[in-house]
Formats: C-alpha cells, structure tokens, sequence
C-alpha cells in the first residue's frame, strides 16, 4: 500500500488556510525568516518548495542568504530577527556547515520562535518527526493493526540531527525504544528482517527488499537525486509486494513535513499574539 503523504498534507493545509484567514482578520500576516548557510547548491531546492508553500498560504517567507557568516554574524542576525514582533518563526536552514558552533546557533533563537523544534527546551517539535508519527498512525490506521507502539518493533536507519536523531528521540518519549542502525552497525540485517516499522533517513538507496520482513510499514524519510529526479533510501517497485505500507519519494514525508513547519508557525503566531496583548 502506498501512502500518500501529500493527499494528508492538503487536509492539514487546508485548515491552515483557515486559520490563517482567521489571523488576517486580526490584520496578523504570518511571518518566516529562512536563514541560509553555505553555497546555494546545498539548500536552494528544499527553501525554494518552503517559500512555494508559504506563498500559496499566505505567509510571508523572508530568504537571508549568510553564505560567507561566521558565528558572530548569525548569531547577531538571528537575535535581530528574534526581537522584530512582526516575526513568527525563525528557521536555519540545514546542513548547517561543521565549522559553526551547532548548539550556540540553534540556542540563539528563542523556543517560542524555534518552529524547526531543535532546541531541547522548544515549544515545538521536529516537523519531521511530527510528519513520520502521522504517517505510521495512518499505516497502523489502515492496515487495521491495533497493537500499540510499545509492542511493535521500529528501526531507524540513520540518526543525523535533521531527521534521525528527532525521530529516536520523537518515539522514545513515546515509550518505544528504536533498533538503530548506523555505518558501525554488525548486525543490521537482523535488526531489519525482525523490525515491524522501518524508517530510513539516510539520503541513498539502502534498504533492499530482501532484508525485509513481509508485512513491514516502511517510512522513507532521506531523500537524493538521480537522473536529476528525487529518490529515496529504497526503489519502491522493488519493495511494494514486501511493505504492508510505504511511503514514495516524492509525495511521503516531505509535504508533510512542510505541512507541520507551517502549522508550527501558524501556533507560533497566536501564541505570540495573545503574549502580545
């Protein structure tokens, strides 16, 4: 069964619409600030489909491109923005390059403005982390699996602090403990032969049908290009008479990915209006 990440996203979309409308009556225009770091090559594609979203629902998406900025800079930046009212949200889009201080960075926006969830102590989570949760309930939903997610076996394959790392972190405080699979891992196979939930962040084809059980939900969260063409961390021809559930590359997790950034905004700019007052 192939999920379809992006008809869940129109419906989440479409609420924010109204929500939104809701704002501009109270002459409330939702405010982002894109911040981006090193060449253009390494982010123009996912801030371009961030900007795109936010024009076709009415926020406003400020780009400020820091490619030659040390930390000094974007921290000083970043306080700037986070003291302009007329922001809601403040994003630094990802990777961020090895050479800047990671945690003073994501600690320089303020946790009612950190609509990307990095800070520890964020009003908000992980969009990522939020888009996969949707997507194995509505695979649970589907498949009439009623068990729950304390008695299913998950894998990650994957822990960078995009996507990996929220998402072990998204299911332990749910009370499940992940098999985690990284570039030392021995035994993986095993872990994935056994695993009822695969996800996969890692950005390369890597999970072949034959190390899947029959029945598994698999979640695709890496994302690549080849052929100029975005794929996933599988070929989905190959592992759909295996999967109970995928999700296709494009068209899963990242719309709703997106979906859940706005939605964060979106509560971000009504919390902070009601602060305001």
């Amino acid at each position: 069964m192939r999920i379809d990440g992006g008809g869940i996203a129109q419906a989440i979309r479409e609420d924010l619409e109204t929500q939104i409308a809701e704002l501009a009556k109270k002459k409330i225009v939702p405010k982002i600030a894109i911040i981006t770091l090193g060449p253009e090559a390494s982010w123009e594609t996912y801030v371009r489909q961030k900007i795109k979203v936010a024009s076709e629902l009415g926020i406003k998406a400020i780009l400020i491109n820091l490619e030659n900025a040390n930390d000094e800079n974007l921290i000083q930046t970043v306080r700037q923005i986070d003291s302009d009212f007329n922001y809601h949200g403040i994003i630094i889009q990802r990777p961020i390059p090895s050479n800047f201080n990671r945690e003073q960075v994501v600690n320089s926006i303020s946790p009612e403005k950190d609509i990307d969830g990095f800070r520890i102590d964020s009003d908000f989570e992980v969009p990522a982390w939020l888009a996969v949760k949707h997507l194995v309930t509505e695979s649970l939903k589907e498949l009439k699996i009623k068990k729950s997610w304390k008695k299913l076996n998950f894998a990650v394959i994957g822990k960078g602090e995009t996507a990996g790392e929220p998402i072990i972190r998204g299911l332990k405080k749910l009370g499940v403990e992940p098999e985690i699979i990284d570039s030392k891992t021995l035994n993986r196979d095993e872990i994935l032969k056994n695993a009822d939930v695969v996800i996969s962040t890692v950005g390369r084809k890597i999970v072949k049908p034959n190390q899947l059980k029959k029945g598994t939900i698999l979640i695709g969260v890496g994302i690549h290009s080849e052929g100029g063409k975005a794929r996933g961390d599988y070929d989905e021809n190959e592992i759909e008479p295996v999967a109970a559930a995928y999700t296709p590359t494009p068209g899963g997790v990242g719309p709703l990915n997106l979906a859940y950034l706005y939605k964060n905004l979106i509560q971000a700019a009504k919390t902070q209006d009601m602060v305001d007052k």
